[in-house]
């Protein structure tokens, strides 16, 4: 487990991968509003996303921007993924005995996996949306 941005870094800049799967928000609303478009769409299809701007989110939101930011300066593909659209996606269930950060990140690792394939729907657009594999 990783913690610090610095961590983060160094971990990608070794393993070097064709691709980084974030989930958190990769852009905000626009001023005085709650939800991006990709937020709205992905609602109705019935995925409960939150808002960027909740307190909360807002600070995962503004980490996960910057470091996209310094991954895509660095030369990688960054994707920005939501893992309980992906569990459903793909009708899996945790199991109450495994870690849930670590159930995350194998979400994640199967976005990914299904978007090198091109098997993926892109709720959004490019400049702001959300990767979900597509069976």
């Amino acid at each position: 487990m990783l913690h610090t941005d610095e961590e983060i870094l160094r971990e990608v800049k070794k393993a070097s991968p064709r691709l980084i799967c974030i989930d958190a928000p990769l852009s905000l609303p626009p001023e005085g509003k709650w939800y991006r478009d990709c937020d709205l769409q992905a609602r109705r299809l019935g995925f409960r996303v939150l808002s960027p701007r909740l307190p909360g989110m807002l600070m995962l939101t503004k980490r996960a921007i910057k470091l996209a930011s310094v991954f895509r300066r660095l030369g990688f593909k960054v994707i920005e993924v939501f893992p309980r659209a992906t569990e459903r996606v793909l009708g899996l269930k945790k199991e109450k005995r495994v870690n849930k950060d670590k159930y995350d990140a194998l979400l994640c690792a199967l976005t990914g996996k299904y978007y090198l394939l091109g098997k993926y729907e892109l709720i959004g657009d490019e400049k702001e949306g959300i990767v979900i594999p597509s069976v």
